[in-house]
């Protein structure tokens, strides 16, 4: 396949309906949905009542906005299902997507402990499902439930961490060392097994993706049909099929 061919492939239509059918203030099962949020999984019975209680679901379509920047917070947000990008301006005026937030990620906290005004705009990049929690009752909790505040603050750090470390490798490495690299990072975060061939799925479209890792969508499209053609990988619309994984890791410098 060329990478003119992945290029044609590039973006599978989107989901226009969320796997998650709730009432927008069902407290039991959104206290159900908070249990099996990676941040929260060790937290106290109730300190989860507390949050269910001050929570309440949310969707949006593909291209639905979250917030805006200029935006006042309003509280914290946990995704169930989906995915949503962050989106900055650049000098240029440019918008460029610097994160993605897909199933059991949590985003909005700057803003809930600062109570500034958010500076970027996150939107769905396909049907997505979140919890929002009330930044009052959000703040209440963790004024007492210590344990928690710690979990945030590890959970942070490890944000900021990997933004720093983004902004090195989308500086200085290749189109292909960066889309190794985040393949990894996906395959990571889904605690799958690298070691043999492995398949990966990414969480929104190849434009979106592009954008995240700094790159034209064709320098994606082409840096993946190079993947192709020397069997580190096959692409199947969002799907990734990586053949060779000490080949792809030795790409990603790691």
């Amino acid at each position: 396949m060329s990478s003119s061919e992945v290029a044609a492939n590039e973006n599978v239509e989107a989901d226009t309906h969320s796997s998650y059918q709730i009432e927008e203030r069902d407290e039991q099962a959104i206290l159900g949905l908070l249990k099996d949020i990676p941040l929260l999984e060790d937290t106290s019975a109730d300190s989860l009542r507390r949050l269910a209680a001050a929570s309440e679901v949310r969707t949006y379509p593909a291209g639905g906005s979250v917030f805006e920047r200029g935006s006042q917070p309003t509280g914290l947000y946990f995704v169930v299902d989906g995915c949503v990008k962050l989106v900055v301006s650049g000098p240029d005026y440019r918008k460029r997507v610097v994160e993605l937030f897909h199933k059991g990620r949590m985003f909005g906290e700057i803003g809930v402990f600062s109570s500034l005004a958010f500076r970027t705009w996150t939107e769905a990049t396909t049907a997505t499902t979140l919890i929002h929690v009330d930044q009052a009752a959000f703040l209440d909790v963790i004024a007492i439930d210590h344990a928690l505040t710690r979990r945030m603050l590890v959970t942070v750090t490890a944000r900021i961490q990997h933004l720093i470390d983004a902004i090195g490798a989308t500086s200085h490495h290749s189109a292909d060392a960066r889309i190794a690299a985040y393949i990894f990072e996906l395959a990571e975060s889904d605690k799958t097994d690298t070691e043999h061939e492995f398949k990966v799925t990414l969480p929104t479209t190849k434009t979106t993706i592009a954008s995240l890792l700094n790159l034209s969508q064709e320098s994606l499209s082409r840096a993946l049909g190079r993947m192709r053609n020397t069997e580190l990988l096959h692409v199947h619309g969002r799907r990734l099929h990586v053949r060779d994984p000490r080949r792809l890791r030795e790409l990603a410098g790691r």
